[in-house]
């Protein structure tokens, strides 16, 4: 024994020393596939998005797909941020490459990090370590000796884990990674670091430290790892319509109908958001981009996503006050298929569990959804089944700049978990005013056609032209209203606002107030909210001195407009060039 511990030291020490540039370097292992061509074809679809892509024979007819390698504090940052994006498997893990034998992908010399000589070493020495560490004790222990209970002995614990299959074998290492003791490869290789695992784990849960799990004990962590799942029903589903076999929480969410390209799985309880759906369709990668756009406009889908689109994949991810989402296809072969789970949001972990299930199991066979198959729904509303996200209001909004900044009336904006600018550009408020109007911001540069310019102080008896959208922008073109300056302070005399005869719908709120020359003298705001009832023709709007100080706030300044009068057909247009509807979206 002795003689045979300083060999195994001795090479640990050769090793050691001739792997020591690489000992820090660490891969990012994404995938395993158990056959040649398929780790070929799914290392060339992530190698569309990470050039470092590479897929290595690791035994057994198995290969792993991974990213680098890098220095070990990069990869675990890297890996942290393509799982927040799900571009990559919430399984992924780091992996030493000690088990990584041949690259198969891409073609040439393998990295200098770990070449095939240093792992095929590094095997033989793993193995021999093993056997004089932890499951040292195992073979000292008595065969009698009992470690849960009286129906099986140690020799019979190592009897029956001999027979695990490979794949069985890893999913006890991914059990005890889960549970926060494994930390390593998970390769089916039961070494050093896996028999520390078991018996921490043993430990910490009533039984003798053996480092060798019995079959009840395999049960039990196993138990453990799926207890999350209790109550859910999972189970296989084959739809032979979609070609696809996943599995769903049949306790939660049950059939509900076809509207391709998607077959709904609906909660069974009203009260719950709980959703499923799965993608079929035939089509090519153009068809795969315009599912892609749909999606998130579903009032299923969150308002806060993140998403990804490469030429053959797409996944789509985010969560709101209420639900979280998940949704993903790929296209192959003619065939686009995935699927997409919308789940409450409270319970986060139960979510990536249940993701990463339903990834693993998720397979598909040939056919497609059979669009004549869905459930006619003639609703300009809907789109593939489901409500599309409507906004919780409109309000009207001046451009005041050529970077898109707007300016609107603030009143309820507040209980918006999104504004956006004519449906299309995000946007944020950047400065308010005390009269309530305020300035937006877009989140992405646009350019608007036009934008306004200021006029002069109103005078009592001016006629000014109101340009909005009294009716949330289903006119297409924005409104104008003939109004008359009745008054230039408000009814307490503050002279930031003035008071007009109009008579105003929700959507005027944020509009402009033009001179006859098209230039802007003020934004109609809301009334205050004091509890009195004002006559209905009675509104009032920020004047041109808050608004321009507004701006200077926010480092803008509103160009001086040209005073000579236009006639009505240029001032409407005008009028109609300069305004936009504002969105509030309430997640």
């Amino acid at each position: 024994m002795r003689y045979y511990l300083g060999l195994c030291i001795a090479m640990w020490m050769t090793l050691v020393a001739g792997a020591s540039a690489a000992q820090d370097m660490r891969w990012i292992q994404i995938e395993a596939q158990p056959s040649l061509l398929e780790a070929e074809t799914r290392a060339r679809i992530y190698a569309q998005e990470f050039p470092d892509t590479q897929a290595h024979s690791i035994g057994s007819g198995w290969y792993a797909i991974t990213l680098g390698p890098l220095p070990e504090d990069q990869a675990d940052l890297r890996m942290s941020q393509l799982r927040a994006r799900a571009a990559i498997p919430r399984d992924s893990f780091l992996a030493t490459g000690a088990n990584y034998r041949q690259r198969i992908y891409p073609i040439g010399p393998a990295p200098a990090a770990v070449t095939p000589a240093q792992t095929a070493e590094a095997e033989v020495v793993q193995e021999e370590a093993t056997q004089v560490s932890v499951v040292e004790n195992a073979e000292n222990a008595s065969p009698e000796q009992t470690i849960t209970g009286p129906d099986e002995t140690l020799s019979e614990a190592r009897a029956s884990e001999g027979l695990l299959s490979r794949d069985e074998k890893m999913d006890l290492q991914r059990y005890l990674q889960w549970a926060g003791y494994y930390n390593s490869t998970i390769d089916a290789s039961f070494g050093r670091g896996t028999r520390r695992s078991m018996a921490a784990w043993q430990t910490d849960n009533g039984h003798e430290d053996t480092g060798v799990l019995t079959t009840a004990q395999r049960e039990q962590l196993r138990a453990q790892y799926f207890a999350i799942f209790d109550g859910l029903g999972l189970e296989t589903h084959r739809d032979l319509e979609a070609g696809i076999s996943i599995d769903l929480p049949k306790e939660v969410v049950a059939f509900d109908a076809y509207a391709a390209p998607l077959a709904h799985f609906k909660s069974q309880e009203a009260s719950s958001p709980a959703h499923v759906f799965l993608i079929s369709a035939a089509g090519n990668r153009g068809d795969l981009a315009a599912i892609y756009g749909v999606l998130p406009t579903l009032s299923i889908v969150p308002m806060n996503i993140e998403k990804s689109l490469n030429k053959d994949r797409f996944v789509i991810t985010g969560a709101g006050t209420t639900t979280r989402a998940f949704i993903t296809a790929s296209h192959k072969g003619g065939q686009i298929k995935g699927f997409g789970l919308i789940w409450p949001n409270q319970y986060e972990e139960q979510f990536d569990r249940l993701v990463s299930q339903m990834r693993k199991s998720f397979d598909t066979f040939s056919g497609t959804l059979d669009p004549s198959l869905s459930v006619a729904i003639n609703d300009p509303e809907t789109e593939f089944g489901v409500a599309i996200r409507k906004p919780a209001f409109v309000k009207s909004a001046v451009f005041v700049s050529d970077q898109g900044h707007a300016m609107t009336d603030t009143s309820d904006l507040e209980q918006c978990s999104a504004l956006t600018i004519g449906g299309t550009y995000d946007a944020e408020i950047i400065a308010r005013s005390e009269t309530g109007a305020g300035l937006l911001s877009p989140k992405s540069d646009f350019n608007p056609i036009s934008y306004a310019k200021l006029g002069n102080a109103v005078r009592k008896g001016d006629k000014t032209f109101l340009s909005s959208y009294p009716y949330g922008g289903r006119l297409g073109l924005a409104s104008v209203t003939q109004a008359t300056v009745t008054e230039t302070t408000d009814l307490s005399g503050n002279a930031e606002k003035f008071r007009l005869d109009l008579l105003a719908e929700p959507g005027d709120f944020g509009g402009a107030v033009l001179d006859q020359s098209g230039n802007l003298t003020g934004i109609l705001v809301s009334q205050d909210d004091t509890g009195r009832v004002l006559p209905n023709n009675v509104n009032f709007a920020a004047a041109t001195e808050a608004l321009a100080s507004m701006m200077e706030s926010a480092g803008l300044r509103l160009p001086t407009g040209k005073t000579e009068r236009l006639d009505d057909v240029a001032l409407i247009a005008s009028a109609q060039n300069i305004l936009t509807p504002i969105e509030c979206w309430i997640d």
